[in-house]
């Protein structure tokens, strides 16, 4: 049985980290070229290697190292050593005797001990863990015969990348917070849009002549606040709007729901503790293949009533495989290895706090705005960062672009970006000349950088964008 089970294991993760590796790893073969950090950078970068050398290229935009399935293999494996992991969760270890030898267990109380959360349940992906805590907050006790609905940003994960399952999986639709005007800068959810989408539903109630006390009682169940907007640039909600929002969800008995997929990052943007963050909410996502370079991984936090619940969801909607290690192994070390460094800060010379990132960014964004022709032929949204990522967007379109971009590389070795979108025409960005849109996130790998290399490498793409 052991050994069935050793051999699954290895089927696991071959099959992930071949569909990770496809995803997130380069296959066009370029010159190798080492950077290394310049003396006036140092102040930024404390704690980071002097020199890195990255395969094939300078990546400016890619905030992970690339790795490939023999190493991800490797760092499993050395995870489960130093973790002290000997045995394999099974089915979630459910089981109550599980608590106390469970590594998945440990993990999960670990998780939502640093959120100040009563427990936390581990799960494949934040689309499921999502639309987990949307079914559970919708849960009503018959009486309530109105459609389920769901507060959320008009830029939610949930209305651009999921393919409507809130709607077609679970019944549950969407009335969205639309915060555009006729700014390019389009702001984050605030207070009083919030405000404003309340009464909306409540003249519409009126009008048809319902009678509630609350708006739960027509069937508004839940809140989704993402932090940060991750559409919007990395747009941080005000946090005293977040407090006052809290307010108003108890007041209209709706839970409040934080998507934070990126929440480590926001919470070096606020300069808050994760505890504190998290304070206001009822559910908490968070993910950890993103700032916290996992393989795939989220953990869905709450109440023990509602992580009790969101555990039979879990085997309802088939997320609770018969072992979780490949992801949840990656996940933990991925998760102690950012706890660790904020015990012990300076610990790990290879590590950079979200903090860090988030300061490296701000310094990078100056330098370009100061030190290029930047303004001329693009804007930084938000103006200034607000946490350790950024949108640009371009006056030139996406074949321009890409063909400085080539030019750049070809030229200095520099990859300025590997992604990129065309701006919609129907958006006020693109009323104003905007073509082309790319995102920019600071993380260990482009964090190392020398900022030198990113103004010669804006330099010379602007340049080349002149030329043409």
């Amino acid at each position: 049985m052991v050994y069935e089970k050793f051999l699954f294991f290895l089927f696991q993760c071959f099959s992930i980290a071949t569909a990770f590796a496809s995803n997130h790893i380069s296959s066009t073969p370029q010159k190798a070229k080492s950077i290394s950090l310049s003396s006036n950078d140092n102040d930024l970068a404390q704690n980071e290697p002097e020199e890195k050398t990255v395969d094939d290229f300078i990546d400016l935009q890619s905030q992970h190292f690339p790795r490939n399935p023999s190493d991800m293999f490797l760092q499993l494996s050395k995870a489960c050593d130093e973790l002290g992991i000997d045995a394999f969760d099974v089915y979630g270890d459910f089981a109550e005797e599980s608590k106390t030898n469970s590594y998945l267990r440990k993990f999960e109380s670990e998780v939502a001990d640093l959120f100040g959360k009563e427990d936390a349940v581990f799960m494949p992906s934040g689309t499921m863990a999502q639309g987990i805590a949307l079914k559970i907050h919708s849960k009503t006790d018959g009486r309530n015969s109105y459609e389920p609905r769901f507060f959320c940003h008009h830029t939610s994960h949930l209305r651009l990348w999921e393919e409507d399952g809130h709607k077609e999986l679970l019944g549950i639709n969407a009335v969205e917070i639309d915060t555009r005007s006729s700014d390019f800068h389009v702001e984050p959810l605030r207070l009083k849009d919030l405000e404003n989408s309340i009464r909306e539903e409540r003249t519409k109630l009126n009008h048809c002549n319902i009678e509630y006390e609350n708006l739960s009682q027509t069937g508004l169940s839940t809140l989704i606040l993402e932090l940060p907007h991750r559409e919007l640039g990395g747009k941080l909600t005000p946090f005293e709007d977040i407090e006052a929002m809290k307010l108003l969800c108890e007041k209209e008995k709706i839970k409040f729901h934080c998507d934070g997929a990126r929440i480590f990052e926001a919470s070096a943007g606020y300069n808050m503790s994760l505890k504190d963050m998290a304070a206001p909410f009822d559910s908490v996502y968070i993910s950890f293949y993103k700032g916290l370079g996992a393989i795939t991984g989220a953990m869905l936090m709450g109440s023990k009533d509602f992580c009790d619940e969101a555990r039979v969801w879990l085997m309802r909607f088939g997320g609770n495989l018969y072992t979780l290690a490949p992801y949840a192994v990656s996940s933990m070390a991925g998760f102690r290895r950012h706890v660790l460094l904020q015990a012990n800060k300076g610990s790990d010379a290879e590590i950079l706090s979200f903090e860090r990132k988030f300061k490296i960014l701000q310094h990078l964004v100056h330098r370009i705005k100061t030190e290029t022709k930047f303004d001329s032929y693009g804007s930084f949204d938000p103006r200034a960062p607000e946490t350790n990522m950024i949108h640009i967007y371009l006056k030139a379109d996406c074949d321009d672009c890409i063909n400085a971009r080539d030019k750049v590389k070809e030229e200095l070795g520099c990859l300025l970006f590997s992604r990129i979108k065309k701006v919609p025409d129907s958006s006020v960005a693109y009323s104003m000349g905007y073509r082309s849109y790319f995102e920019w996130t600071l993380g260990e790998a482009n964090a190392s950088i020398s900022s030198d290399v990113f103004v010669e490498t804006w330099n010379s793409f602007i340049s080349k964008l002149e030329e043409l």
